[in-house]
């Protein structure tokens, strides 16, 4: 049976009528599909505009909140979190839940920031700095921004036998602690690009979007059917 992959769900606005969303990224579905999963969107429980709120000053969830998040999430055979604008209160309770019950987890770009703002004795930190470098890495519209260069003892070059490779490159912040994770690529500049957990079934953070490459580059289509392959239940 093809394994059920959450996708958690990103705030954002359609330009044309001004209509706040909950959405996930169409690349990201075609992806899981691709893999041979099936995408569920998780959606975030609290009764508030996620576009229009300032994280730091939503309420905490309640109880009732997590049991609509734990409901979702216990349909999941895996956890994608992918990229975006804002981090929440509910990205934090899906990352704990997923890392206890080692349910196989994913983070693209925002989503690897969020992997590492959980401590080793379960607080909730913020790893961020500003990148300054002179590789323009929030070049939005460029399909080969710069060069990862990748450990030869991680997970990621296990599932694509290179230890270098040109990404893609759409953020301008980066992480300044993996927190429980460990680093295993980065870019010339230093900036973080790939971390991992070797101590759960598959935990892997990148920084940039193998979900734009992914379905003309089969280095990148990897990552996806790796991913999937460590949800399928035995």
């Amino acid at each position: 049976m093809k394994p059920i992959i959450g996708i958690v769900g990103r705030c954002g606005l359609t330009v044309s009528d001004q209509v706040n969303n909950i959405r996930v990224p169409d690349k990201y579905r075609m992806c899981i599909i691709a893999s041979g999963g099936v995408p569920l969107g998780i959606m975030p429980p609290q009764m508030v505009e996620y576009e229009d709120s300032k994280p730091s000053e939503l309420p905490k969830l309640t109880d009732e909140e997590k049991e609509i998040l734990t409901r979702q999430l216990d349909l999941c055979d895996g956890i994608l979190f992918p990229g975006g604008l804002k981090r929440f209160e509910y990205d934090i309770f899906i990352l704990d839940y997923a890392l206890k019950r080692d349910i196989p987890i994913l983070g693209i770009c925002l989503g690897m920031q969020i992997l590492t703002m959980i401590d080793s004795d379960g607080n909730q930190i913020l790893n961020l700095g500003k990148i300054e470098s002179d590789i323009k890495h929030d070049s939005y519209d460029v399909e080969q921004v710069h060069e990862v260069n990748i450990s030869k003892d991680s997970k990621l070059y296990e599932i694509m036998g290179k230890d270098s490779f040109v990404v893609n490159s759409r953020h301008r912040m980066m992480i300044t602690d993996p927190a429980t994770f460990k680093v295993y690529g980065t870019s010339r500049d230093g900036v973080i690009e790939v971390i991992e957990r070797h101590d759960k079934k598959f935990a892997i953070g990148v920084q940039w979007h193998p979900e734009m490459l992914a379905l003309k580059d089969e280095d990148q289509m990897k990552i996806f059917k790796s991913f999937v392959k460590a949800c399928c239940k035995e």
